[in-house]
């Protein structure tokens, strides 16, 4: 970190790796129109810097060329957006499957209802119950509706810009296992530091249902660990 002075135009710059990232401006004198005043204030910030200026360049007819500004940052990497993409879609519709009538919990034989795709009062309106019956165009609603909650759920827990595959297959997941689980979850936390591989296998442990391994969220977890990947999924459905 040092300074760069040239005399013939009173030119004072912050240097940094060859490149100025800020200078001393200067106007007309008002009492001699052959001199000209330099702002000097800005120099107290630049020795409160941690990195504050050890050295000084004085450019005096060495014909020393300007230095340049520091070059802008470049841009961040395109994001993926924050929405599902097809084979994600694909997944969620497959392993959920559609019913166009209400139908109990299997376990209860009631509560809580389903309809749609996978569709519960949880997930907000319409409020399931028995005997309700909807459209397939009505399910298709619900789902966009359903899976803008889980889209948002991820896109707010990802600290790390994610493949679109990477982000639809974490949505997928989500609407299975609930905002809560993922944003807890250890696969989360591989995904944010950047331990892909990692991430990728802990798909693979969230295959159990009241203690048992089954069969159907086992196919499911491969899909999704695979669309992370960006490999074959379609096998799995």
């Amino acid at each position: 970190m040092g300074t760069w002075i040239k005399e013939t135009d009173i030119a004072i710059y912050l240097m940094q790796g060859g490149y100025w990232i800020s200078r001393i401006t200067k106007y007309e004198s008002q009492t001699n129109p052959k001199e000209k005043v330099v702002n000097i204030g800005s120099i107290k910030s630049w020795f409160l810097r941690e990195d504050y200026p050890r050295a000084m360049t004085v450019a005096i007819g060495t014909g020393a060329p300007e230095p340049q500004p520091m070059p802008p940052p470049p841009p961040p990497p395109p994001s993926s957006g924050n929405t599902i993409n097809a084979a994600g879609l694909e997944i969620v519709k497959s392993f959920e499957g559609l019913m166009l009538n209400a139908y109990p919990d299997p376990g209860t034989g009631g509560e809580p209802w389903t309809i749609g795709y996978g569709h519960t009062s949880a997930a907000g309106p319409p409020q399931v119950y028995r005997g309700l019956t909807i459209s397939r165009t009505d399910a298709e609603e619900i789902l966009k509706r359903d899976l803008g909650k889980y889209e948002k759920a991820v896109a707010s827990s990802v600290t790390r810009t994610s493949t679109s595959d990477q982000f639809s297959a974490m949505v997928s997941f989500t609407f299975n296992v609930g905002p809560g689980n993922f944003q807890s979850s250890t696969l989360l936390k591989k995904h944010n530091a950047g331990d892909f591989a990692g991430a990728s296998e802990e798909f693979l442990k969230w295959v159990y249902a009241g203690g048992n391994v089954m069969p159907g969220l086992q196919r499911r977890r491969k899909a999704e660990r695979a669309l992370y990947r960006s490999e074959n999924w379609q096998q799995f459905l």
